[in-house]
């Protein structure tokens, strides 16, 4: 009687709790989405300010001279045998995905200010702090990963380790022949358990607002990603923006005893994800940089990366004006 009152009660805090949280993650979003477009058209954030030994470009602690990602992986659950790729593989492969990205706008001998690429170096270093700074928890597939977060005592244990650490945490599947409706329903799922977007990034065709990665990686954007990134402005700050791997123990209690399916909140958010990205037409899932130039081979120049007023002449399909004045 007492389970079944519990479980009355779970389900009726969530559905009080899905517009508020909802709104929460939109506000947050939009604050993410203004400090994104600062570095990236207000106040560009050049190529070149970190070089090839900055531990962004390297991956490195330097304690243990091996990647620090294996250092901050704070969870992960009993590894299926039936997957190819060990948990070391498996992060060396997300990891190095955005290690490489950074790689891009790193100053080099031949290339001081990085080389050209799709993205801005912004959005690179972005990465660096996500990959060097952030925590990885790893599951098996959706169903396993959705029994935990909708574990109450596992989703307060997520959000204390995000308060008391203030880091980006980044969520990887071993399963990559998913399916990729469920697992944007997934994505939204994490979106209304928490106040925090989360990004479906995946090694199949992109679907919602994700980008290609080797494995399904779920960035929850918590917004700390800007500590690291802003310091990479200056040069004391890029001296101090690597963070030491972590040290406190999280999730040392027994897990995965919630649902492992999604109701019709995060389905109808997962649909509407959809149609929104798909009614962008060629604009796509880009949002910062426009994907209808990139079809056609456009790249950054970090020696010349384009202004706040060249952006807005060009969103308003005003070059022609351009070139007459």
């Amino acid at each position: 009687m007492f389970e079944r009152a519990r479980k009355f009660l779970e389900v009726v805090v969530y559905y009080l709790m899905v517009i508020p949280t909802w709104t929460k993650l939109t506000v947050h979003n939009t604050w993410g989405i203004i400090n994104v477009f600062f570095i990236t058209w207000v106040r560009p954030m050049k190529g070149g300010l970190i070089d090839e030994n900055h531990p962004y470009a390297t991956g490195i602690n330097p304690k243990t001279n091996d990647f620090i990602w294996h250092d901050n992986v704070i969870f992960k659950t009993e590894r299926d045998k039936e997957y190819q790729h060990t948990d070391r593989e498996i992060i060396e492969l997300v990891g190095g995905h955005m290690l490489k990205m950074v790689q891009k706008s790193m100053a080099t001998t031949n290339n001081p200010e990085g080389i050209p690429d799709r993205m801005p170096p912004s959005i690179n270093y972005i990465h660096g702090t996500v990959h060097y700074n952030g925590a990885f928890l790893i599951f098996n597939n959706i169903k396993e990963a959705t029994r935990h977060f909708s574990d109450p005592e596992f989703k307060k244990e997520f959000k204390r380790f995000v308060r008391t650490e203030k880091r980006e945490p980044v969520t990887i599947l071993r399963e990559r022949n998913y399916d990729r409706k469920e697992f944007l329903e997934f994505v939204c799922f994490l979106r209304t358990m928490f106040p925090w977007f989360s990004n479906s990034n995946g090694n199949k065709k992109r679907i919602g607002w994700g980008n290609p990665a080797p494995y399904c990686s779920v960035n929850t954007i918590t917004g700390y990603w800007m500590d690291g990134t802003y310091a990479t402005y200056t040069e004391e700050g890029r001296k101090t923006m690597a963070r030491p791997a972590i040290k406190a123990q999280y999730f040392q209690g027994e897990y995965g005893f919630g649902r492992d399916y999604t109701r019709w909140p995060e389905k109808f958010l997962a649909s509407f994800t959809d149609d929104r990205v798909k009614a962008r037409g060629l604009k796509g899932n880009m949002f910062f940089v426009d994907n209808r130039k990139l079809l056609q081979g456009y790249k950054f120049n970090p020696e010349a990366l384009p202004n706040i007023t060249e952006r807005l002449i060009e969103k308003m399909n005003l070059e022609r004006f351009a070139k007459i004045s």
